[in-house]
């Protein structure tokens, strides 16, 4: 049998149904059945968000305020099917949208003006274009050079993507414990994700079992130090503050906090764990005398490597994240330690603390599962290869 043959070959096409037979049971379970369970409560905006084009500026003008110096334009916007003039008043100094220009695509909302009629205001610019082209760049990217792997990748970001907004939030906004849902959902996507992007074997196998051993320590780790540190999830977190106000306390800030740092060490989790099983067995490959302790030893000493570069990688993710709190404090008169104690800083540092901690606890226990995996798997068969007709006639 030609050496590549094997590759497509019954076992691999066992391993490949029995992985999308998993995948579509987890969708199945999470994303079809779960949600209806939920009982998400929708708030409606006062009025439609619509999206229009700016015509063109029929004037604009500088004068005073007592706010400091105020700029006025008055725009000729097209928005469902009609042109309306949009008064937009600009503070110098304050946070603004960049001024839309005649041409560019902008969402409007609606409020009634003095004469009963509706009065249209600027929201923001509408970037659907230009996000769709970025996100297919991206696909086609992923494609070309991942080839087959990199069409599987994108379809493990899709699973990821419906088990998030399908059933981690809905289930979130609907009353369930947050760190209750994001463990359910967090094993979903590891094993779906896994499974379709790398199928169904030992490696993959031993990728989920160090993965799901590094979830239960980023969990325990998470909820000791939340309560050591005495967090509330709320101090410094506009975003979480907000959704505590929108659904009255009915949603634990803790939890979402616990969440927040578990699903932000999943992506991580999955990609350390992967290329740790992937060299164990590519060791074993390579020389199909090592055994369990030999593999683990020779492992680590690539894994010591992967940890160097991962940690480094994970503080500079979260401090490219948070640029503007680190500018803030740059410019404190207090001191380094004094701030360290404030709550929208230390609950930065047990999100990185405890998502590193549990990254690099997976690289020892996903090298010790893919070893025991590997050394008990059979030696891999050598390739045959016919000989040359040269070699044949002498």
């Amino acid at each position: 049998m030609p050496s590549g043959a094997s590759r497509f070959g019954a076992p691999w096409l066992r391993g490949n149904v029995a992985a999308a037979g998993i995948v579509v049971a987890i969708l199945v379970v999470l994303v079809g059945i779960a949600p209806r369970a939920f009982h998400v409560a929708q708030r409606h905006a006062d009025s439609p968000t619509e999206d229009a084009m700016i015509v063109r500026v029929v004037e604009e003008f500088t004068d005073a305020s007592s706010r400091g110096e105020q700029h006025t334009r008055i725009l000729e916007v097209a928005v469902g099917g009609r042109v309306v003039q949009v008064r937009e008043t600009t503070i110098k100094g304050e946070a603004n949208l960049v001024p839309p220009q005649p041409g560019d695509r902008v969402l409007v909302q609606s409020s009634a003006g003095p004469d009963g009629q509706p009065a249209y205001y600027i929201v923001d610019h509408a970037r659907g274009r230009t996000l769709w082209l970025i996100v297919g760049l991206f696909a086609v990217l992923v494609v070309l050079v991942g080839r087959w792997h990199g069409v599987r990748s994108l379809l493990s970001l899709v699973v990821t993507y419906l088990i998030l907004m399908r059933f981690v939030i809905p289930a979130i906004l609907s009353g369930y414990n947050p760190l209750l849902v994001s463990v359910i959902g967090g094993v979903g996507i590891m094993a779906s994700t896994l499974v379709l992007a790398h199928g169904l074997d030992r490696k993959s196998g031993a990728a989920i079992g160090g993965t799901a051993g590094a979830l239960v320590l980023i969990v325990a780790l998470s909820q000791l130090a939340i309560i050591a540190a005495k967090l509330t999830g709320l101090v410094g977190n506009d975003e979480a503050t907000t959704v505590f106000i929108l659904f009255d306390g009915a949603i634990d800030a803790r939890g979402l906090l616990l969440s927040g740092i578990l699903i932000g060490a999943l992506g991580a989790l999955d990609d350390v764990t992967m290329t740790q099983a992937s060299a164990v067995f590519e060791l074993r490959d390579a020389n199909p005398m090592l055994q369990g302790r030999a593999l683990y030893q020779r492992g680590m000493r690539i894994g010591r490597d992967h940890i160097a570069s991962i940690v480094n990688t994970l503080v500079l993710a979260y401090a490219g994240a948070s640029l503007p709190l680190l500018v803030i404090l740059a410019s404190q008169t207090e001191g380094v330690a004094t701030l360290l104690n404030r709550e929208f800083l230390a609950s930065e540092i047990v999100r990185t603390a405890v998502g590193s901690i549990g990254i690099v606890a997976a690289v020892p226990l996903t090298t010790a599962i893919a070893a025991m995996f590997a050394s008990s798997a059979p030696p891999p068969t050598p390739a045959r290869t016919t000989p040359s007709p040269e070699l044949v006639e002498a």
